[in-house]
């Protein structure tokens, strides 16, 4: 048995200590974090997310790769057999405009590992359309997704505990209740940025995001890439299990939190065009008009060479898990494997 202490109560966090748990039950494991599940601030990433999977992986980025594939049948197995964890699975499409200008468009590397993955003809791509794939996607309904993960984690026999915003990692250690922790597990997300002993040679830092949660009901999942003159933006649309969306958005490099209005504009211009049944009554009783429950501004936890998935050189007892980006969903599975094998490597070198 160890004792764990799990640093960070987001998606990473608790899907990390969910699988710690069910790789060993003895492991003896505390979840800590300043933001709970329920709690809305810039801080906490996990509640703002959209959320889905659709890889953001390049073709030779096969670490991401491999992260990603993992959740990918993870969310179907959800969708299918956990009706508590507001996952489902609907047809995702991502379209390519005239404008794209981040080189030539390519087939994305997961055709091979999804399901039902077409490439669009076409006759099958609108005005200004060049491209475009479809595949079986996953969307998943945040607030419900993080409040089943953490009581699947109450349910296994982890502790969930809110605490004050930590300064040191050292300090972190000395947090569980049985005693100094054998393992620290960092999935700090944003908050790494307040770590003073964090050590880490790559820059971390935060991504703008900004959606619109409403009312309107879509028939598919819907992503459209290439907008002339906002090279930071794009058009996402992510129908929810319980009825609604998610209409987004944005990658900007920016620490505003309030809301851009003509931001907002934008998507819902967008959103009417390539997804028009959005304001059609006869589809589910769709109002005529984008029916906005609120306006969403959150922050990606970003890191230069991506997620740091590993063991502390300096010291042998912290394990890092964080810098997913804008990825932490899709890849929160695949992380979490490569934890429960780290934590593996150490109590195989007798370091535990």
């Amino acid at each position: 048995m160890s004792k764990i202490i799990v640093l960070g109560a987001g998606v990473v966090g608790l899907t990390t200590a969910l699988e710690l748990k069910r790789d060993n039950p003895s492991h003896d494991i505390v979840v800590v974090g300043a933001h709970l599940p329920g709690d809305l601030n810039p801080d906490y990433t996990s509640p703002f997310a959209g959320a889905n999977w659709h890889s953001f992986a390049g073709p030779n980025d096969t670490r991401l790769q491999k992260l990603d594939k993992i959740g990918y049948r993870k969310f179907l197995d959800l969708a299918a057999n956990e009706p508590r964890s507001g996952v489902w699975t609907i047809k995702n499409s991502l379209l390519i405009t005239e404008h794209f200008d981040k080189g030539s468009f390519s087939v994305p590397w997961f055709n091979g590992v999804v399901d039902d993955f077409t490439e669009l003809s076409k006759d099958q791509l609108t005005d200004g359309i060049v491209a475009g794939f479809s595949f079986k996607g996953v969307v998943i309904t945040t607030p419900i997704y993080l409040n089943y993960l953490l009581q699947r984690n109450l349910e296994l026999g982890n502790q969930i505990r809110r605490i004050p915003k930590v300064a040191t990692l050292a300090k972190v250690k000395q947090l569980h209740p049985n005693g100094e922790a054998d393992i620290v597990i960092n999935c700090a997300g944003l908050l790494v940025k307040d770590l003073s002993d964090l050590n880490d040679p790559n820059r971390n830092y935060t991504i703008r995001g900004q959606v619109l949660h409403v009312r309107n009901c879509a028939k598919a999942e819907v992503e459209v890439e290439g907008f002339q003159g906002t090279k930071d933006e794009m058009l996402y649309l992510m129908p929810r299990k319980e009825g609604g969306c998610i209409i987004g958005g944005c990658f900007q490099q920016s620490l505003n939190k309030e809301e851009d209005k003509a931001l907002t504009q934008r998507i819902i211009e967008r959103a009417i065009k390539y997804v028009p049944e959005l304001i059609d009554p006869a589809y589910q009783n769709n109002p005529k008009e984008i029916d906005i429950v609120r306006v969403n501004v959150g922050f990606r936890p970003f890191r230069e060479g991506g997620a740091r998935i590993e063991i502390d050189a300096d010291r042998p007892w912290l394990i890092h898990n964080y810098g997913a980006g804008g990825g932490g969903y899709q890849g929160s599975y695949g992380m979490a494997a490569e934890v429960v094998e780290l934590v593996h490597s150490l109590t195989l070198k007798g370091k535990l």
